[in-house]
């Protein structure tokens, strides 16, 4: 396999999207949109076909971000589809395999998007030894209160997640316990658990990752500086054309960072200290200019 592939990963709601696209743009690459993976999913084909024909856009429903054909989406939908499961394993190696071939028609740098599969990225990276992982973390409490309050959006903006899951008894079930206040709760603790479980295993792994394949970015240091937020991935990307895509395709409204709990401020802790050693073994190896200061 001679193509690139960039893999973007992070937790849902931590800014996988705004990177997958900027990322796009910035090398001129293919990504898996909505309308491609509609060609696999016959439901979303109907939907998208369906929005054309309205007056107002729909939105992902998570955010208002518009549902269209060039919308960045996950590939763990069609692993989904596919293998039952949405995050990466040894059966999904075909189907992803395939989906970086059809996708380098295009162009010869794919980049792919999947939360589903953060804290996989040694498997990632065995399956396809010409990628590199963009690894974007977030504020815990903020990326906590922006992923409750997208469970709560589907209650008023549902028709984009039932495309995408395609069974109508599946969706109907989802949605059963979506618009149920009491057991939405329920998942969106199980949620927060796996996350953290997730997270806490990352913060003491991720400095296994090989440096030269791993990009240790952060939302909130893009959305603060976005040039300096951009530099950490200097060696995969072209800084300067990577900040300017990204702050093309920012919202100008913006969840700073919060509180949260001792757990989630653990986290965060954890995390930081992570991403910031990394950042300074990949300064001492060559692989980033040291940018004179002290890494948030």
């Amino acid at each position: 396999m001679s193509q690139r592939v960039v893999f973007v990963s992070g937790y849902h709601r931590s800014g996988t999207t705004l990177v997958t696209a900027a990322a796009t743009e910035a090398t001129n690459g293919a990504t898996l949109t909505a309308g491609h993976l509609a060609r696999h999913i016959p439901s979303l084909q109907r939907f998208l076909q369906a929005a054309q024909t309205r007056a107002r856009v729909p939105d992902r429903g998570v955010d208002r971000l518009p549902a269209t054909e060039s919308t960045p989406e996950e590939y763990g939908w069609l692993l989904h589809h596919t293998t039952g499961s949405y995050a990466f394993d040894a059966r999904a190696a075909g189907p992803l395999h395939a989906l970086v071939d059809e996708l380098a028609t295009t162009s010869p740098v794919v980049i792919l998007k999947n939360p589903w599969d953060t804290g996989r990225e040694r498997l990632l990276l065995r399956h396809f030894p010409n990628a590199r992982i963009l690894l974007v973390r977030r504020d815990f409490a903020a990326m906590e209160d922006s992923m409750a309050r997208a469970f709560e959006r589907y209650v008023t903006s549902s028709g984009y997640l039932r495309a995408l899951v395609g069974d109508r008894r599946r969706a109907a079930e989802l949605l059963g316990v979506i618009m149920d206040p009491l057991r939405r709760g329920t998942l969106v603790r199980q949620s927060r658990r796996r996350i953290r479980r997730s997270a806490l295993l990352l913060a003491f792994t991720a400095r296994r990752l090989p440096l030269d394949r791993v990009a240790f970015l952060s939302y909130d240091e893009l959305r603060r500086d976005v040039h300096a937020g951009s530099a950490w991935a200097s060696h995969v990307l072209d800084t300067d054309a990577f900040a300017t895509a990204v702050a093309a395709h920012t919202f100008p409204e913006y969840n700073p960072e919060g509180r949260g709990d001792r757990v989630a401020r653990l986290l965060d802790r954890l995390l930081a200290r992570a991403w910031r050693r990394a950042r300074a073994r990949q300064i001492r190896a060559g692989l980033l200019a040291d940018p004179g200061r002290s890494p948030h």
